[in-house]
């Protein structure tokens, strides 16, 4: 057999069943002498569950990782041991097909001047996710006003014109695929992420590079969310936190002077009074509904987070790798 041109890199929290369920479809993958490499990093789940994996799939890699120390961290991680030619950062909730993988590899073969590749993802009901956007702006930072501009274009993205392949500002990282020298050379993920934008700043970084983000709508996968990032209310209140922190770090990494304090204000004020103070209010006063109770602790967690913005001088999230509290206490 051929040795493989593809690294597969998966990082994993806590999502053990779904993972289980990628890496069979990955085994599936190996016919006709294509068989990928495939990397499954750990974020330190902590629940006795890598052992199992590594004894149940004996013909991938499994490294674990020295913390929770989010997604793009663990990308990196992956990258560092991977061997092949292109990398392809998969979420642990995809499901693909050698068709689908062998077809991405054609496809960055044939255009070596796609930098990013992704494909279509539909959830198990055939739902499209639409995993691509438009970068940040001054237009677009709230969900509202994506909405709108959305909205004034049927519904879709001004790039999304139903070509075979079509050219958005970001692809999810919840399926890249890039060749290993242009990775590098952009620097990889950048960590300062815990979670969330840390797909939209790569895009950007390659594109500042003069590359070209490509997203394949005649190759499909798999993806149904879920996992670790929603396992319960907590988590799902967490989550909803990292995207507004995100959302603070990527303004700050790629907004200059007068724009990025008037984008940093904007997102303040939606966070705190115009877009969930009333959603905090009515979480605090119907607490015993979990669901609505979310939104208050979202609401706590964020007045947190702006108090450690100001005290630190730093939009990183407090779980970030590269935060200052957390580089200057021993660990």
């Amino acid at each position: 057999m051929k040795s493989p041109s593809l690294s597969v890199i998966i990082v994993n929290y806590r999502s053990w069943k779904r993972l289980s369920a990628c890496l069979d479809s990955l085994l599936a993958c190996c016919t006709n002498g294509f068989c990928p490499e495939v990397i499954v990093v750990d974020n330190d789940s902590g629940d006795g569950q890598l052992t199992a994996f590594r004894q149940n799939y004996p013909d991938f890699r499994f490294a674990s990782n020295t913390g929770n120390l989010g997604f793009a961290n663990g990308c990196n991680l992956g990258a560092s041991l991977a061997s092949c030619e292109f990398l392809l950062f998969l979420n642990p909730d995809t499901i693909v097909t050698a068709d689908a993988l062998t077809g991405m590899l054609e496809l960055a073969r044939t255009h070596p001047e796609y930098t990013l590749l992704s494909c279509r993802q539909l959830s198990s009901a055939g739902k499209d996710d639409k995993p691509s956007g438009i970068f940040p702006s001054l237009r677009t930072l709230t969900p509202l006003q994506r909405a709108f501009i959305r909205r004034s274009h049927g519904g879709r993205w001004p790039f999304d014109n139903g070509a075979e392949v079509i050219f958005p500002d970001w692809i999810s990282g919840s399926v890249v695929l890039v060749r290993r020298t242009e990775f590098e050379a952009a620097g990889g993920w950048f960590d300062g992420f815990f979670m969330y934008y840390e797909d939209v700043d790569l895009c950007r970084r390659i594109r500042d590079r003069g590359g070209i983000v490509a997203l394949a709508n005649a190759i499909s996968i798999v993806h149904d969310h879920g996992g670790a990032s929603r396992i319960n209310h907590k988590v799902k209140a967490l989550t909803k936190t990292e995207v507004i922190i995100s959302r603070h770090l990527y303004v700050h990494r790629h907004f200059q002077g007068r724009q990025r304090t008037l984008a940093q204000t904007w997102l303040v004020l939606d966070s705190l009074i115009l877009g969930r103070l009333f959603a905090a209010i009515a979480g605090l006063l119907l607490f015993f509904l979990p669901s609505v109770a979310v939104y208050r602790r979202v609401y706590l967690n964020l007045l947190w987070y702006y108090a450690g913005a100001l005290r630190y001088s730093s939009w990183l999230s407090p779980r970030s790798v590269r935060h200052p509290r957390r580089i200057r206490t021993p660990r």
